[in-house]
């Protein structure tokens, strides 16, 4: 096949509107860019506020000290039944009853699931500027 001034090519109607469709978006889409890019070249870069970060710093403190009361609760689930292990190996080797421990373990391991971490939620109200009020 050859290309020359003779060569013919038959493109329907529609393909030409839709490539010229296609053609034209590309082209508003590139000027509305660099149109925001220019904006954005003029726009003040953005700054944290002290708010912003205490209010960020607050929320990590919470967090770790919930973080810390889970942990410090799983450390005495973990002391009490190991006890309870302890208590029940002495149990199956001697063959006799316990002065209660194993009771009092139980009240005790109960007590520990039955505990919640603190969660504290504040509210405070800012303006739009973000101030408090």
């Amino acid at each position: 096949m050859k290309i020359s001034e003779n060569t013919e090519f038959k493109i329907d109607i529609k393909t030409v509107i839709g490539i010229i469709m296609l053609t034209t978006t590309f082209v508003g889409m590139y000027y509305t860019l660099q149109e925001d890019i220019a904006e954005a070249k003029t726009l003040p870069p953005t700054e944290v506020t002290r708010l912003e970060y205490e209010l960020k710093e607050e929320w990590n403190e919470k967090m770790i000290m919930d973080l810390n009361e889970r942990v410090n609760m799983l450390e005495q689930i973990d002391d009490v039944v190991f006890e309870e292990i302890d208590i029940l190996s002495t149990l199956i080797k001697d063959g006799t009853e316990s002065d209660g421990k194993l009771e009092e373990l139980n009240r005790q391991l109960d007590e520990l699931r039955n505990k919640k971490p603190k969660v504290i939620v504040r509210e405070i109200k800012v303006d739009k500027k973000g101030r408090k009020l």
